[in-house]
């Protein structure tokens, strides 16, 4: 399942606000699960996701922002053969890139680039008249003085998505997050019902801190972290970029990585899992805890299916958390999503009276982070962590703790 990843604070209050209302349908074409799908937009010669993913057309911005120069358009002739040279595959969306046409600057210079924008997206929809359509990064690269301007583009042709970038440039998730969530809140300023699927890389981008980071492959934690959260925080899927030959970002050595690197291997695993969802048997259920370290981290945080709010303890050991799940299970798996403040050794144990307790799992080595615990053996009503030893100087806290398994004979 997926890879152990450190979970940090500091998300934005008002993406969990945002991401209550409903999420857009995603349209049907296009769907690799039901309630969010991956697209995939990679082009590494090692590394082809499948399992799911829809693959997805892009007019490449090396190929769009040379006809735009100065205010200029491409013939409707010449355009709508660019659109039909890159939209190969019908079942995923078409995503147009061009950059120099980003809705920012003066308004004079915002006025010409949507007028362009929307005479390209007008053609391109003449050729594609059912196909998913939308802007790369024009999201994240409109100047809110001018979100009428991409409401305009909205109401030309709604048949829309919204695709900006999230791409990483530290190992910071904290900063990751604060990129997505600024993205998610603009998304809704600008209109509420129109889908986001942010464009994600498996590869730290160039100008990341430190340097050295550059163009690297993103380790299998961190982007087992962005890909959780995504999922999680309830937005419409997510597109995986990468590789594309002509944009020198993964030279022959990157080739031959890709497909080896743990940030493949972590994304089949979570496309599967995509495939086969479980019922969180604890979600929304009674929780109560050793401890709490300050008012908001009550335990019920982390059975209340909000992945930014979470549990916390206070700095010692043992502590723990117990759910009751209402009725008796066999329980088959547990997921652990951690703050930074994880246990090192841990018991998951399951009870019937919530006194007398029975360890189905225990481990001495736990590396916090998303940690999946499968094919577990016990039956009970009552199901605890329970902690001996802290990764860290602080407690123990979770953003969420999951609970699998079927009603007991």
């Amino acid at each position: 399942m997926h890879q152990a990843f450190r979970r940090l604070s500091g998300a934005a209050t008002v993406l969990s606000a945002l991401l209550c209302l409903a999420a857009p349908a995603t349209p049907a074409a296009a769907s690799a699960a039901p309630g969010f799908t991956v697209f995939d937009n990679t082009s590494y010669t090692s590394a082809s996701l499948g399992n799911g993913a829809v693959v997805t057309n892009l007019v490449p911005n090396s190929v769009c922002s040379p006809l735009v120069q100065s205010g200029a358009l491409p013939t409707q002739a010449q355009w709508q053969q660019i659109v039909q040279t890159y939209d190969t595959h019908p079942g995923g969306p078409l995503v147009l890139d061009c950059e120099s046409l980003y809705l920012t600057g003066t308004a004079t210079t915002a006025a010409k680039h949507y007028s362009q924008l929307a005479q390209l997206q007008s053609w391109a929809r003449q050729v594609e008249p059912d196909q998913l359509i939308g802007w790369y990064g024009l999201l994240g690269n409109t100047d809110s003085a001018y979100n009428s301007s991409y409401q305009q583009l909205i109401a030309q042709d709604p048949h829309t998505a919204f695709f900006p970038s999230a791409y990483t440039f530290s190992t910071s998730e904290e900063t990751w997050d604060s990129t997505l969530s600024t993205n998610v809140t603009h998304a809704a300023a600008i209109d509420a019902n129109i889908p986001v699927y942010p464009y994600i890389w498996p590869q730290y981008h160039q100008g990341s801190s430190p340097s050295s980071l550059s163009l690297t492959f993103v380790p299998a934690a961190q982007w087992s972290f962005e890909l959780a959260t995504l999922h999680e925080v309830g937005i419409a899927g997510a597109v995986v970029w990468g590789g594309l030959s002509t944009s020198g970002t993964c030279d022959a050595t990157c080739e031959s990585q890709a497909g080896s690197g743990g940030w493949f291997s972590a994304t089949k695993s979570f496309l599967q899992s995509l495939a086969n969802p479980q019922t969180d048997l604890a979600q929304g259920r009674l929780a109560t805890a050793s401890s709490t370290n300050v008012s908001g981290r009550e335990p019920d945080q982390a059975v209340d299916g909000d992945p930014l709010t979470r549990w916390g303890s206070t700095y010692a050991d043992p502590q723990w958390i117990d759910v009751d799940l209402g009725a008796e299970y066999d329980i088959t798996g547990v997921r652990l999503m951690w703050e930074t403040a994880y246990g090192t050794a841990y018991q998951i144990q399951v009870s019937d009276d919530d006194t007398t307790w029975t360890t189905i799992y225990s481990t001495t080595s736990g590396a916090g982070g998303v940690e999946e615990h499968d094919g577990l053996s016990g039956t009970g009503r009552y199901i605890r962590m329970y902690g001996t030893a802290r990764g860290t100087q602080y407690g123990y806290s979770l953003w969420d703790l999951a609970v699998h398994g079927t009603p007991a004979a």
